[in-house]
């Protein structure tokens, strides 16, 4: 049953009802004769069904009475194992609703909340909705979000969250037209990792990761734990010049007026001179990959390879370089190439031999970059909005923050094994670095003892040495020793270019009998309290109100746990349970919202257009077999755009038209060919008409159904057969005729004459039917 119509008085209360079947009514005339239907017709499911129950309030006694009642149906009743697909009996409860928008929010596919839902209530039967029910209720969920445009949903989002983030900043642009451009935003925990880890910045563009195809440019770095930290997001309408330059300095305006020292790319030109324009003090560096995938490009020859990639990585001296550089083209054969001239004038900017001494940390190409967009594809994807992609960008965010939060856990609360010879300078390290920095210190004073030292040179405080690795003497190290200030310095810059001391040092330590980490050689952002310090002095925190505030979580959580315990164990009060704190938990976020400062809605901006990137080409292989047509097997269109058929006037045999004028007598023409290639049917004669004469008498006619050829009313087409003679008794022709299709008077042709003396048709017409026409005047002419 269903609710019908009803009936109210002048205060509004219900004073009739009607309930009536669910199959009850019939659907439109004017729905089921359209004949520029885009789909399939939905299935009818309406049998005008005379059931129904009429109940009104007597006003005398306050009671409803029945006032009309039909049991009778005039169709089966539902059988029970199809009651719950009923219409009438599917609905999505408000706290399923909650469930599916928070599942969906977590980025769970829609097939999967399905699935998930009818697990929890004991199979599909019991969920209350079907997985169309789902589709269409994510959907109207979407839509809602973006009721006002998806450019105004997204700034508010941002606006929402500057509101209960003081250090949040967001910017953004817009066309002429009012259509949003540009935009960037940084939450207050990124501006303080910024400040604490920003000497190295790396960004780079990707693609494909929003509806409106718009660039999304990443800023990164890495934290004290060497692991990947973000500094903020950017979206662009393209990637010009300027626009890079408005994003690079909408980024230092962000962040203090903070400039980075280094700044890593894949080597845009566009990005090149942003950076020049905006940074110019930086240190530009380029991506060693993606120089290695320019030389695969432009040297075809794997060797090249190999020694090039020693070019970009090995550290030596720049004299070295010079020297490595002229054996390479001679070994190559490469004096005189372009790109060789082109990648010794940029030397500067990507081999290691000229950037030692400048500090890189652990980044060296942008795969951080890389890194990052492979995360984030399990997050966001091409059918984003903007809004969505905030959202989900977000959430990406928070897993990295999860990792530094477990990587600070391991690095207080525990202590590492001692394993070297030199324990001392071990435990020291493990005391002041990160547990992944102390790993690579440790690896350092291992292959200190493979080391052999030597001294040079003693003036006052100041000692240098000379060390070779054990075996290999050729490989000499200068290190510096200053006594007085407890300086040390090598020459293979490891320190300079990373911030860990190298082996060399720890030998020199070893032999000057130094028990103690030196000062000197502890670089800070490596170090378990690199962040303490900035945040004590630019955000300072109530130790009181925290533990409060920790004691209230435990204490909400023991009685939560107690509660799931109990409710899981039965439906009833599982759904009871699961109704009262959906209802607590909106109750108390409409109370915090009436105390916050409400989100200012931005009218006005309109969505932006979708923009064509200039990303990397389609790794898609380029072969791909064609498709011919099925009625000439010729490449190039299908069978519904065949020149052949699309004419209205075919001579002879249509694959022979190419080949000669020849006619169509010679030629071999198959009305069964035409009858294969399009819809099937039959042909049935109704009646005769006319004088009761021969078949070919002048004037006879005879019509026909074509059972299976429909025309656009959904109906059988008939054709009318006229038979006449011509003035010089020596030519007879039979006219067919379609008489009752709705035609295009351009395209379709529905009239054909045929000269009886012919045993196949000399000349057939060919409209938008495909030969369906065709086809059957043949066959008619053939066996009538």
């Amino acid at each position: 049953m269903r609710k019908d119509d009803v009936v109210r008085d002048n205060q509004g209360r219900i004073i009739s009802r009607q309930l009536v079947c669910n199959k009850e009514g019939w659907r439109n005339m004017r729905y089921l004769d359209m004949d520029d239907r885009s789909r399939e017709a939905r299935s009818l499911t309406r049998t005008k069904c005379p059931a129904r129950l009429r109940v009104k309030l007597d006003y005398g006694c306050g009671r409803w009475k029945v006032s009309c009642f039909v049991e009778s149906h005039n169709h089966d009743l539902t059988p029970p194992q199809f009651a719950h697909l009923v219409p009438a009996n599917r609905c999505i409860t408000f706290t399923d609703r909650v469930q599916v928008e928070n599942l969906h929010n977590f980025g769970v596919k829609s097939c999967h909340i399905m699935g998930y839902i009818a697990f929890q209530k004991s199979g599909y039967r019991h969920a209350g909705f079907t997985r169309k029910d789902l589709y269409n209720h994510i959907d109207r969920y979407h839509r809602a979000k973006v009721k006002n445009g998806d450019a105004n949903a997204a700034i508010n989002y941002l606006i929402g969250k500057s509101n209960n983030d003081p250090l949040f900043f967001g910017k953004y642009t817009f066309t002429s037209d009012e259509r949003l451009e540009h935009i960037f935003w940084a939450d207050g925990q990124s501006i303080i990792d910024y400040h604490c880890f920003g000497d190295i910045v790396a960004f780079d563009s990707t693609y494909k990761k929003n509806k409106y195809n718009k660039p999304l440019v990443i800023f990164s770095g890495c934290n004290h734990h060497g692991q990947t930290v973000i500094f903020g997001f950017g979206l662009l309408s393209d990637e010009t010049t300027e626009t890079y330059k408005w994003l690079l300095e909408t980024f230092v305006e962000a962040m203090g007026g903070k400039s980075p020292k280094a700044i890593i790319t894949d080597g845009d030109l566009a990005m090149r001179d942003a950076i020049k324009n905006v940074l110019p003090d930086a240190t530009h560096r380029l991506c060693g990959w993606h120089l290695q995938r320019n030389a695969c490009e432009n040297i075809k020859n794997p060797n090249f390879l190999r020694d090039f990639k020693c070019l970009i990585y090995d550290n030596n001296d720049q004299r070295d370089f010079d020297q490595t550089w002229a054996a390479i083209l001679d070994k190559h054969n490469l004096v005189g190439s372009t790109w060789m001239e082109k990648m010794y004038e940029t030397r500067e900017m990507w081999s290691h031999c000229f950037l030692r001494d400048k500090f890189f940390g652990y980044i060296r190409t942008t795969s951080q970059c890389e890194g990052i967009n492979s995360l984030i594809r399990f997050y966001v994807n091409r059918k984003n909005t903007l809004i969505d992609f905030m959202h989900n960008l977000d959430r990406a965010l928070k897993e990295y923050r999860n990792n530094e939060l477990i990587a600070d856990f391991k690095s207080q609360c525990s202590e590492p094994v001692m394993i070297t010879s030199l324990e001392v300078y071990e435990r020291s390290a493990s005391c002041y670095f990160t547990r992944n920095i102390f790993k690579e210190i440790r690896n350092e004073i291992q292959r200190a003892g493979a080391l052999n030292i030597t001294v040079l040179s003693t003036t006052l405080d100041k000692v240098e040495f000379s060390v070779t690795a054990l075996g290999d003497p050729a490989k000499d190290r200068r290190v510096e020793v200053d006594r007085g200030k407890n300086l040390f310095s090598c020459s293979c810059k490891l320190f300079e270019s990373r911030g860990i001391p190298c082996s060399h040092i720890f030998c020199a330590m070893k032999f000057e009998n130094i028990l103690e980490f030196p000062d000197s050689l502890i670089y800070k952002r490596w170090t378990k309290n690199a962040k303490n310090e900035f945040i004590s002095t630019e955000m300072p925190v109530n130790d009181v109100i925290e533990r409060v505030l920790k004691f209230r979580v435990g204490a909400l959580a023991l009685n939560c746990n107690k509660l799931c315990d109990i409710a899981c164990k039965d439906l009833a009060d599982f759904d009871e349970v699961q109704s009262e704190l959906v209802n607590l938990v909106i109750r108390l976020q409409s109370r915090k919202q009436g105390k916050s400062t409400p989100n200012v809605n931005v009218e006005g901006i309109n969505d932006p257009f979708v923009v064509k990137s200039k990303g990397a080409p389609s790794k898609r292989s380029s072969w791909r077999k064609k498709r011919s047509c099925s009625n000439c097997h010729k490449y190039g269109h299908y069978y519904k755009r065949c020149p052949d058929l699309m004419q209205h006037s075919v001579e002879g045999n249509p694959r022979d038209r190419s080949y000669g004028n020849a006619s169509a007598k010679d030629s071999s023409f198959s009305p069964e060919r035409f009858a294969n290639s399009s819809r099937s049917f039959s042909i049935k004669s109704e009646h005769h008409s006319g004088p009761n004469t021969k078949r070919f008498k002048k004037g006879g006619t005879r019509k026909f159904t074509a059972t299976g050829m429909r025309n656009r009313k959904g109906k059988d087409n008939t054709f009318v057969e006229v038979k006449e003679s011509q003035q010089d008794k020596i030519h007879s022709f039979t006219n067919y005729e379609c008489d009752n299709d709705v035609i295009d008077d351009k395209c379709d042709t529905r009239h054909v004459q045929i000269d009886v003396r012919d045993q196949l048709p000399s000349s057939l017409p060919c409209g938008n039917k495909q030969g369906s026409y065709m086809a059957l005047f043949a066959s008619m002419h053939r066996t009538l």
